[in-house]
């Protein structure tokens, strides 16, 4: 009888339970998509992170109800600074949103010796057209062993911001001190559920099981640890949330979207990771849209730079701008003054400020106008208290 042999590269090959080679499912060609994104991640980064910034700033524009005319030579200036904010948003929310669901993914969930616990084998469609096996996460067990500790990790970091206070020096925050317990407490859940996971391991080293075990525990703690980090930086950043109901609804909204996110991005990432990159910048868009309709995320970024409330600057104009003002009923100060000036916005020709109105038409105390960049002589930030900041002829 005569015999063929048919000779395949081992490294397009995989072995299913039953002991039969099969073409490895993970194989997948490449579309033009994915190299042109492999070619230039940096530029995708980068453009990732300009977005985010962006974002940034059009939720600001939208909070002060002003939309500029943008010149070029401010474009540069406002693109540095979305992608310095963009940066540190991004980077954050990446922190939270999408690495530690590739924790689990890579570190965990796939483990040999996790298979029928977090993972198992099922039926599956090759691109070539043939029916092969692969490993599957099981979501089920995915929620209940991982997803149960870190949404309790999730919920107690999160009421623990409002604890955040300067310890020593401002070098250490009080913050730490009780998140570090968290972490503690996370570790230690953690390495008895994965014992209880591989315990049926009879045949397999007891010492090999418990360096397995500690890897998986470190690994799910470093996941909240990022998570920690990402939510602090972000709390810090908005200079806390002021009102309890803010907060409440922060918490809840922040929990969930990381939740989700964390547990899409675990189960798709091995075979499907744009998918599981693409659920985490949705995510990411709709935390930072709520993130800035609570805690006013936005304006206390713009803050930093001088621009929005909170920044009183004294300014030095023209004399032919005076009667313009008071003819609008800006309260002005002697000649050449305008007094407890809070500029909104510097793109463009003119300035959109918010200044004092005048005592007899004053409404609400305060009114929005733009001021032409020429007519501004010079300008004075104003430390506090502003009472002292008074008119010298008032």
């Amino acid at each position: 009888m005569r015999t063929i042999n048919v000779f395949v590269p081992a490294k397009n090959l995989t072995v299913a339970q039953n002991g039969t080679e099969q073409d490895e499912s993970r194989q997948q060609p490449s579309s033009e998509l994915d190299k042109l994104l492999k070619a230039n991640t940096t530029l995708a980064v980068w453009l990732i992170f300009l977005g985010i910034g962006g974002g940034v700033l059009a939720l600001y524009y939208r909070r002060i109800g002003y939309l500029p005319e943008m010149e070029w030579n401010a474009a540069l200036v406002y693109l540095f600074v979305c992608s310095v904010w963009g940066g540190v948003i991004g980077l954050m929310l990446t922190m939270s949103l999408y690495l530690p669901g590739v924790i689990w993914c890579d570190i965990i969930i796939f483990e040999p010796l996790l298979d029928n616990k977090l993972s198992y084998y099922a039926d599956h469609d090759a691109p070539s057209g043939t029916r092969l096996k692969r490993k599957e996460p099981c979501i089920g067990s995915i929620m209940g062993w991982l997803g149960v500790p870190f949404f309790i990790a999730l919920v107690v970091s999160h009421g623990l911001l409002r604890t955040s206070h300067p310890l020593i020096n401002e070098l250490i925050d009080w913050y730490w001190v009780y998140a570090s317990l968290v972490l503690v407490g996370i570790f230690a859940s953690m390495w008895l559920i994965f014992w209880l996971l591989l315990k049926p391991h009879k045949d397999t080293h007891k010492g090999i099981i418990k360096k397995q075990i500690l890897k998986y525990s470190i690994s799910f703690t470093l996941s909240v640890f990022l998570t920690q980090v990402s939510m602090y930086v972000i709390y810090r950043l908005a200079d806390r949330t002021p009102d309890n109901s803010n907060f409440l609804v922060l918490t809840v909204v922040c929990t969930i979207g990381v939740l989700i996110s964390t547990h899409v991005v675990a189960v798709r990432h091995r075979y499907y990771p744009r998918q599981a990159l693409v659920v985490a910048l949705v995510t990411a868009v709709l935390l930072l849209v709520t993130a800035d309709r609570f805690s006013d995320l936005s304006m206390k970024l713009m803050n930093r730079y001088g621009i929005g409330e909170n920044n009183r600057f004294n300014l030095l104009v023209k004399p032919d701008l005076i009667p313009l003002l008071k003819g609008e009923g800006v309260h002005t100060c002697g000649l050449q003054r305008v007094y407890n000036v809070e500029i909104l916005s510097k793109i463009g020709d003119h300035y959109f400020v918010r200044v004092d109105r005048e005592v007899e038409t004053r409404v609400d105390g305060r009114m929005e106008i733009t001021l032409p960049k020429s007519d501004v002589i010079a300008m004075r930030r104003v430390p506090p208290p502003l009472e002292l900041n008074k008119c010298p002829e008032n």
